[in-house]
């Protein structure tokens, strides 16, 4: 009998480092609603924001026409307050959100990052009437433990992604956190 409480405190650090969907979901309404705190509140909200814009003219781009892209950076405190040997200052980004529109075709990305790791990213994208989403959850060691695809609210299988109309749309993590890292760089050497 007293193998068992040691063994739930011996556990337990590992159940608190663990995410799951629920953990993420609920973080992501969290951060959601700070956002929207602090759009509402200005200077007084609880996270600060920063925004690239690419063509802001909307003047047609090379090869592609129609094109503009707005990138969002949101964070809880500059990161160059805390020295570097103090704290990783990518900690302080807790999420990115990237609107694109280039010809038909409009994008929605949003990375979302906890303790400067990568832990869900979401795209919506629609072109001509189709529409395509894909939700895909990582844990601390940024291993994709989820993910979900749909085209045109139909929830896309393994076997679908064998099919030349879906074979695209199959989720590759590799790309998604080598993109998060890129986004958090790009952020860094922003400020």
């Amino acid at each position: 009998m007293r193998k068992y409480p040691v063994l739930v405190l011996i556990s337990l650090p590992f159940l608190t480092i663990a995410q799951n969907e629920t953990d993420i979901r609920n973080y992501y309404t969290e951060i959601n609603k700070q956002i929207t705190e602090s759009v509402k509140e200005g200077y007084e909200g609880s996270l600060y924001n920063n925004q690239w814009v690419s063509n802001k003219n909307g003047k047609s781009w090379p090869a592609v026409g129609i094109y503009t892209e707005t990138s969002d950076f949101w964070y809880t405190d500059p990161p160059d307050h805390i020295g570097a040997e103090e704290r990783n200052p990518k900690t302080v980004l807790v999420k990115v959100n990237i609107t694109r529109r280039a010809s038909h075709l409009l994008t929605n990305e949003e990375y979302l990052y906890k303790d400067g790791h990568l832990i869900f990213y979401f795209s919506k994208e629609n072109e001509e009437g189709n529409q395509w989403e894909t939700r895909m959850y990582f844990n601390n060691k940024a291993v994709m433990f989820k993910n979900s695809v749909k085209a045109n609210e139909k929830e896309l299988t393994e076997k679908d992604f064998t099919l030349d109309d879906y074979k695209d749309f199959k989720p590759n993590a590799a790309r998604v956190l080598a993109d998060s890292k890129k986004y958090q760089d790009l952020f860094i050497k922003s400020m």
